[in-house]
């Protein structure tokens, strides 16, 4: 739910189809596409650990982040090696200009319109452009920054990272979803509680990171729901011109 419904990177794609219907079979499609391909990770470390018991191949102590490119370098075919790192650096190059690209789009969107920088008549498209490069350039650099801190091995490190922010991204679309009272504010203060909340579970908690997810989620939920209660309840105490003042 959080990553294929409220995940930029992924509506931003389903958006750009044709119609409503193409874009819930693509949704549909995507789901059972990752089955399979998950499927396929695991079973791919089933089949180095159990080549590996055969035939050794060198391998660092302590770092099991590089079993399979030492055995795509040591091990593959001359030919079958250049197609396997083109690969490799054609899903990177993907995964990284749709994520910035939802990044910039989301900034443009969110923080240049709210200064008044974006509006309806808009300032000029070049002008546009130029500062969604920025935008661009500036998470570019924010997250070529995080990718060299050691977070620890990369699968459970990815995961972990996604699991803290998509329980509040989820928590947040819940919110306005199910709750008819939910505000602006109480959206705001929820997911910031569950990034907080999440936060200090990783840290201080020997909470496995698949429940991040679920937990974040309830606490972004919860925290918002309260706090939108009191934004509601005191606007009915006061003048309809006061009320949208706070509001």
């Amino acid at each position: 739910m959080a990553s294929h419904g409220t995940d930029q990177t992924m509506v931003q794609r389903l958006l750009a189809a044709r119609s409503e219907r193409d874009s819930k079979k693509a949704l549909l499609a995507s789901g059972v596409i990752i089955f399979f391909q998950f499927a396929l990770f695991l079973v791919i470390g089933v089949m180095l650990y159990a080549y590996r018991q055969h035939i050794p191949f060198p391998l660092p102590e302590h770092d099991p982040d590089r079993l399979f490119p030492e055995f795509i370098v040591t091990q593959m075919p001359v030919g079958l090696v250049g197609i396997v790192l083109a690969a490799i650096f054609a899903v990177a190059m993907s995964n990284a200009s749709g994520s910035l690209n939802s990044l910039a789009s989301s900034s443009m969107i969110d923080f240049s319109r709210a200064r008044g920088n974006v509006n309806a008549e808009g300032a000029g498209a070049a002008k546009q452009v130029k500062r969604s490069r920025q935008w661009t350039i500036f998470w570019g650099v924010l997250l070529g920054l995080f990718g060299m801190i050691h977070w620890g091995p990369v699968l459970v490190a990815g995961l972990t990272i996604a699991s803290i922010t998509y329980g509040s991204l989820l928590g947040a679309f819940l919110l306005v979803v199910w709750n008819p009272r939910a505000t602006a504010r109480g959206a705001i203060a929820g997911m910031v509680a569950g990034l907080i909340g999440m936060t200090a579970i990783h840290f201080y908690t020997p909470l496995a990171w698949t429940w991040y997810v679920l937990a974040g989620t309830i606490i972004t939920f919860t925290v918002g729901s309260l706090v939108s209660i009191g934004d509601t309840d005191r606007a009915a105490t006061q003048s309809p011109r006061d009320a949208a003042n706070s509001l």
